[in-house]
């Protein structure tokens, strides 16, 4: 190999010295883009509640299963989702949406029974919770938390789907539109409360979303059975009655028969029915109602 001269060490001194102010004019540059970076993406992930917030919950949990090793979790597998909707702007969307976060993320071991009201919490208005319409009897009234019971109803269903045991449930007095008949779970803060049992043997997450006008929830884990649902047609009806209300409480009702109806669940294991379920509800005429 031959000699370098002189001339050429210098000029290899003279490269490295340029290079090494580079570095020391365009590091902090680089590095506040970096960390810039770094909180925006952490800001998507966490992100608005509005689109739901499943992937920090979602893909650390399939990467620890497929790294293995001591401390891995199982893969997770989608049990069921379910969807309602609501119409955007009403008071009782922000009581969806403050049951919505509280109930996401929530996770039941095996073999424990959830209870809506312990995971929720009271619906109060020092909790942020504001008056809106809700069920009282064979009416409509302001109440703090109105609307509280489209997140249970949409968990029921999720629930239902999944084959999960179902502890404890009732349907709302009254049958709106936006559930499935024989299929809801009305809760009121401690008194009534919805509560089901994890009997699959693995972990079951509850995933929430939700935007201006629907509220979905996502049960994760491993399901036990297959299942497949049938409901009656209407019976035993009665006529709903008419009135008229004063003042700024009444609440006007459009008016709609009370009827009966039944739902039945079978849980399936390998092709054979191994339960039947029946879920009888009866639901209270709806008076029409005429605010003045």
């Amino acid at each position: 190999m031959g000699r370098i001269g002189p001339g050429r060490r210098r000029e290899g001194r003279g490269r490295r010295k340029r290079l090494r102010h580079g570095v020391r004019h365009w590091w902090p540059i680089a590095a506040g883009t970096a960390a810039s970076t770094g909180l925006l993406l952490g800001a998507y992930l966490e992100g608005p509640r509005l689109s739901g917030v499943s992937a920090a919950l979602t893909v650390p949990h399939r990467d620890a299963a497929r790294r293995g090793g001591p401390g891995a979790l199982p893969p997770e597998r989608l049990m069921s989702t379910f969807t309602t909707r609501f119409a955007a702007g009403e008071p009782r969307v922000h009581n969806i949406e403050l049951g919505a976060r509280a109930l996401d993320g929530q996770v039941v071991e095996p073999g424990a029974t959830f209870s809506f009201n312990d995971a929720v919490g009271p619906r109060t208005r020092s909790r942020g919770y504001v008056p809106a319409p809700a069920i009282m009897g064979s009416r409509l009234a302001d109440d703090v938390g109105g609307g509280i019971c489209q997140v249970s109803t949409t968990l029921y269903n999720a629930v239902f789907l999944a084959g999960l045991d179902i502890r404890k449930a009732r349907a709302h007095t009254l049958w709106m539109p936006e559930y499935p008949e024989g299929r809801e779970a009305a809760v009121f803060y401690p008194q009534l409360d919805f509560a089901w049992r994890n009997d699959t043997g693995e972990s079951v997450r509850i995933q929430v979303t939700y935007s201006a006008t629907s509220l979905t929830v996502n049960l994760w884990g491993r399901r036990r059975y297959e299942v497949r649902s049938q409901t009656s047609d209407r019976y035993g009806f009665r006529p709903f009655e008419s009135g008229v209300g004063r003042g700024g409480e009444c609440i006007p009702m459009a008016g709609r028969e009370g009827f009966e109806v039944d739902v039945w669940r079978m849980l399936l294991a390998d092709g054979r029915e191994v339960r039947r379920e029946r879920f009888h509800t009866e639901y209270r005429p709806q008076p029409e109602v005429e605010c003045l």
